[in-house]
């Protein structure tokens, strides 16, 4: 079949409200970015304050005589919290699961002419989820046509776009090196009558398969890239030849073997890729049915304890971050060129994997993960049958989990990045007899459509220990235990960081007592993959008792990196880590951000947690009132920056071979000094230094830190403090070296060994330059890092931009060919903003409100402004632009930024500026200058 953008051309409109009117809108949106925070919305800091709304979509289109008898599906990529379809109001799906990919046959429901299709999305019932969801049609949505040719008079035939699977069988290679791969294709065939009824599965009778696989190289695509003070993408020359197409036939309705000579193999390092076309053939009229494309990659997947996780045959320790589905300032929308975006910028930052948390990855994202070699755990479900939020999908699990798991398998298969299948995350059912006969039904219907990866289960055991148990069967409500929010309700109102971090300390403690063990044995003997959550002794007190299970440190605090990372190296059975979290994300809020007694800000105990911070403060302290915004807890931040947190990770994985330093920000841990009254209480103030929550105090004239396990480092890489000379600084440099000398100005200020990877230093505040010097065993120099302060001189600069186009909009089988191309809704521009010196050194402790305007030329040409923002956990800022033309934020530690929508016709014509930013204080800015090519 062949496939058509249809993310232009609809409408929307919000019901209930005062201007419940409809304006036009581009797919994907995301309608709840655009709602105004509330404090008050029952969804609270699960959203970052965002409420939810009643919306409606529609599209008007036309329908030429004979194209319902050839064959229509709608494709949806994603609606959340999920979709009423109507066609010429008459009802055609419902959809419940607000991540899970779907099809409706609008065949029996269109006519020859104008068409209307309606899609509903309410999401009015909250709270729904744990984290920021987003709103409406979040996920492309496309049109697949039947080629049309009738097949003996009985309608026609094609190739179900969803149910194409392409399967490595073996890789050989001979004495010289040369690899020859053998694949399996096989392909579901959809059939139509002649009146355009629903479709069915036909007699196939003498109907013939053709596959022609091809070289696929991305770069060629018209994914082009033009940055500032970034690395620009290679694009592959037009003179380049054509590569030998490979071809294989038979029968329609079996597996077709396709032997590849000379494969270039995908992997991580070198993520080659293929063109599959499909093509359905009827020898008896001597014509083509349909047409069908996949890109895939041919490589060959193994995991078992005595070798580990292993890709064409060598082991590949996961190296891995759990990511959310929002793209930050644009919510949950999911441009193509955001998820390639991110794709780029973890791998750049030393991960191979990543975790799709807590439900299926969108289809762009599988897409980046295959071109840039990032491997992936894709994720079913957050929930099974017992609830974490009043209204999530616990109430459609038992009846819509196999349509939902099976929709998540054939979306992955064909993915070569794809390599766990996870089938839960923190399931509270875990502990119950019904689990494990579930995981078992789980596991048999992946394996009935995708035999070729390992099965894993995401197990929080210190959840478990709260969760509440049943016997009832997997097909039978126990209300006690299902009617209400249990587990995730006592974790956020009964537990604190001092909590969490308790039973961290007493992890070991309590894996010798057996119980969990005794809690997560049925699920584990169903799967091939124990996933452990915050458990970093686990894998090894495990494997002890079972030496044949296969284990993987699947969430994980970010500073247990250097504790796992020799472990995942040297033992097989321990596949890999996955931090929490890999990018940061909307909601959650802020459950990872430390909070500083004197500060004056948002960042204070006193504006978070209440005046008088006792025991009832700290309980609530996970989850921090308005306005709380982000979960804190990202390696990369999300305007795509690196943490402090990506740093260490970088070096202790090795990915980084040079020291890196960061500095405590000053404007917090200094200040003025709360009052008795806001100081906590004597009880608390032992709990936090007890559990180490709080490292300094009074005597270096800082204010005390609450510390939140989920974020290990809270150091900013600068050393531009003015207004704190001579006062402490906090300098923590990371270093794969025994020692670190450090520094100030050419003089040496002090020299301290490397506890994992970490040397401490505390010393007044001058401005200069401050160096940093690994040093070896025997003190000799491995390498160095310098950074310097920035000068009085403030100004405000864009330092740098991304100019990013639709990946395949007009590469190969684009323009609605077989289903590779990608929509054209234009240009994603990201606009980097900093407060700096003359010489481009940030000043980070001199933020101020900036406002980005589209110039009256930008207006005129149809750009739209998404949004602007920092990197601020908690802020009042809105991330999305009200009216599409202005936007206002506050920088963060001297830095925001700034997304812009260009239209497809624009960039061969672009001069001229687009935006213009102005600060408080300072001269604006505009951008751009001159033509970004």
């Amino acid at each position: 079949m062949k496939r058509s953008d249809w993310n232009q051309g609809w409408e929307f409109r919000t019901i209930g409200t005062a201007t419940s009117t409809w304006r036009p809108v581009i797919l994907p949106h995301d309608a709840m970015v655009h709602e105004r925070r509330d404090p008050r919305t029952p969804n609270a800091y699960n959203t970052g304050y965002y409420p939810g709304g009643n919306y409606e979509y529609r599209r008007r289109f036309t329908v030429a005589e004979g194209d319902a008898e050839r064959g229509m599906l709608l494709e949806c990529e994603g609606a959340y919290p999920g979709a009423l379809v109507t066609v010429n109001g008459r009802p055609a799906a419902e959809q419940h699961y607000g991540y899970g990919n779907f099809f409706v046959d609008l065949a029996p429901l269109v006519h020859a002419g104008e068409n209307e299709i309606t899609i509903a999305v309410d999401n009015t019932r909250l709270p729904n989820s744990r984290w920021y969801s987003g709103a409406g049609l979040y996920r492309p949505v496309w049109l697949w046509r039947g080629a049309g040719n009738a097949v003996a008079g009985n309608g026609t035939c094609m190739i179900r776009p969803d149910d194409v699977r392409v399967r490595t069988i073996a890789v050989e290679r001979d004495g010289d090196g040369n690899v020859s791969a053998s694949i399996g294709i096989r392909a579901s065939v959809l059939g139509r009558g002649t009146g355009g009824d629903a479709a069915t599965e036909p007699n196939l009778g003498g109907l013939r398969l053709r596959a022609t696989i091809i070289p696929h190289d991305p770069s060629a695509s018209s994914h082009r890239a033009h940055r500032g003070r970034h690395a620009t993408v290679s694009v592959a020359s037009a003179s380049a030849p054509a590569p030998t197409p490979i071809e294989a036939e038979g029968p329609a309705g079996r597996e077709l073997r396709v032997t590849v000579p000379s494969a270039r193999l995908w992997s991580p390092d070198e993520p080659n890729l293929y063109l599959c076309r499909l093509t359905l053939l009827d020898p008896a009229i001597g014509a083509a049915l349909d047409e069908h494309v996949e890109r895939i990659g041919i490589r060959t997947l193994t995991c078992d304890a005595r070798r580990g996780l292993r890709i064409n045959g060598v082991r590949v320790p996961l190296n891995g971050g759990c990511v959310h589905h929002d793209n930050g300032i644009l919510g949950a929308a999911t441009w193509d060129q955001a998820e390639f975006r991110r794709a780029r910028i973890l791998k750049a930052a030393g991960f191979n994997a990543i975790r799709s948390a807590h439900n299926p990855l969108s289809k762009a994202f599988l897409d980046a993960c295959d071109e840039v070699g990032l491997l992936v755990m894709d994720e079913a479900f957050d929930m099974w049958w017992m609830h974490k939020t009043s209204h999530d999908f616990a109430g459609r699990f038992r009846d819509d989990w196999d349509r939902e798991l099976s929709a998540m398998v054939r979306k992955d298969r064909n993915h070569p990045c794809v390599v766990l299948y996870s089938i839960g995350n923190e399931i509270a059912d875990t502990k119950s007899p019904r689990a494990a006969v579930m995981a078992r039904r789980m596991v048999r219907r992946i394996r009935e459509l995708d035999g070729t990866r390992p099965v894993i289960d995401c197990v929080n055991t210190i959840s478990l220990m709260l969760a509440a148990r049943t016997n009832a069967g997997p097909d039978e409500a126990d209300p006690r235990v299902e009617g209400e929010p249990g587990l995730n309700t006592t974790l956020e109102h009964a537990s604190g960081p001092a909590l969490l971090t308790l039973i961290d300390r007493l992890m070991p403690l309590a894996l010798r007592t057996g119980i969990m063990g005794r809690q997560t044995r049925g699920v584990f003997r169903e799967v091939d993959v124990a996933g452990l959550n915050y458990c970093k002794q686990g894998p090894a007190y495990f494997h002890r008792r079972d030496p044949h299970r296969v284990f993987c440190a699947s969430e994980t605090y970010p500073q247990d990196i250097a504790y796992n990372w020799p472990a995942i190296k040297r033992l097989p059975y321990h596949i890999g880590d996955f931090v929490w979290t890999g990018w940061d994300y909307i909601g959650e809020a802020s459950v990872s951000a430390w909070a500083y007694a004197g500060a004056r800000d948002e960042r204070g105990w006193a504006a978070q947690f209440g005046d008088r911070l006792g025991l009832s403060g700290i309980r609530t302290a996970p989850y921090r009132r308005y306005p709380a915004l982000l979960g804190a807890s990202g390696l990369i931040d999300i305007t795509g920056h690196p943490t402090a947190q990506a740093y260490y990770r970088m070096v202790v994985t090795g990915a980084l071979r040079r020291p890196v330093i960061t500095v405590r920000p000053m404007t917090l841990l200094h200040g003025r000094h709360p009052s008795r009254r806001t100081l906590p209480s004597r009880l608390l103030d032992g709990t936090l230094n007890l559990l180490r929550l709080s490292g300094y105090d009074r005597r270096h004239g800082l204010n005390k830190t609450m510390r939140f396990i989920e974020r290990g480092h809270d150091g900013v890489r600068s050393w531009s403090w003015p207004g704190f000379e001579e006062r402490t600084a906090v300098v923590q440099v990371f270093s794969g070296g025994k020692s670190v000398r450090l520094l100030l100005n050419g003089r040496v200020v002090g020299e301290q060994p490397v506890w994992r990877c970490c040397a401490e230093f505390l010393l007044p505040y001058e401005p200069g330059e401050l160096t940093a010097v690994a040093l070896d065993a025997d003190g000799r120099e491995i390498a160095r890092d310098a950074i310097r302060s920035a000068g009085p001189d403030a100004r405000l600069a864009v330092t740098g931009a991304e100019w990013l186009e639709s990946p395949y909009a007009e590469g190969p089988a684009a323009g609605g060919d077989a289903g590779m191309g990608r929509h054209r809704g234009g240009a994603i521009v990201y606009v980097d903003l900093a407060l700096t010196d003359g010489g481009g050194e940030v000043r980070v402790a001199d933020d101020r409100r900036l406002t980005v305007t589209l110039t009256d030329r930008a207006r005129r040409a149809g750009v739209e402004l998404l949004g602007a923002a920092s990197a601020n956990p908690i802020t009042v800022d809105e991330l999305a632009s009200a009216d599409g033309v202005a936007a206002s934020c506050t920088t963060y530690f001297g830095r925001a930024q700034a997304v812009l929508r260009v239209p497809d016709a624009m960039p061969g014509t672009m001069s001229g500026a687009l935006i213009t930013v102005t600060a408080e204080g300072l001269p604006s800015v505009s951008w751009p200058h001159s033509d970004p090519q």
